[in-house]
């Protein structure tokens, strides 16, 4: 069975030997040490997340979308979204990116327009987008 780590750089899925991440160019000298984030338990020291960035976690990504959800939209299509599952790093489906672009797309439609009944309609699927993020198993 082929074992994937995550790249210490991007965070993209790379195989567990290679020397330097095919995406990124990072150097992957300690990416032994670190257990395969799909399968396998977290590694203790690194903290629950590993080493991916701040940027690709769930938590910071509910945060981008509320505060300023295009900017959410564009951190989740440039990379793989990470978020924890009892033990264990998962990353985000493309159905995912795809509701947070349309509820986006919806929000800027809605500011765009005068109607307020709109507006509060797109603020609250945002509220809502983001609550869904938050809890997904």
């Amino acid at each position: 069975m082929t074992n994937f780590v995550h790249c210490r750089g991007c965070g993209h899925q790379i195989h567990e030997t290679a020397p330097t991440c095919p995406k990124c160019g990072a150097p992957q000298a300690v990416a032994s040490q670190l257990a395969s984030t799909t399968h396998a338990p977290l590694a203790g020291t690194l903290g629950p997340y590993g080493s991916i960035p701040w940027f690709r976690q769930r938590w910071a990504l509910v945060c981008m979308f509320l505060v300023f959800a295009p900017a959410a939209v564009v951190v989740a299509w440039s990379g793989e979204i990470y978020y924890l599952a009892g033990t264990t790093i998962k990353t985000f489906p493309k159905s995912a990116k795809i509701i947070m672009t349309v509820i986006t797309a919806l929000l800027l439609i809605a500011l765009a327009g005068d109607d307020e009944a709109f507006q509060g309609f797109a603020g609250m699927t945002i509220i809502g987008g983001a609550i869904g993020l938050s809890i997904r198993k």
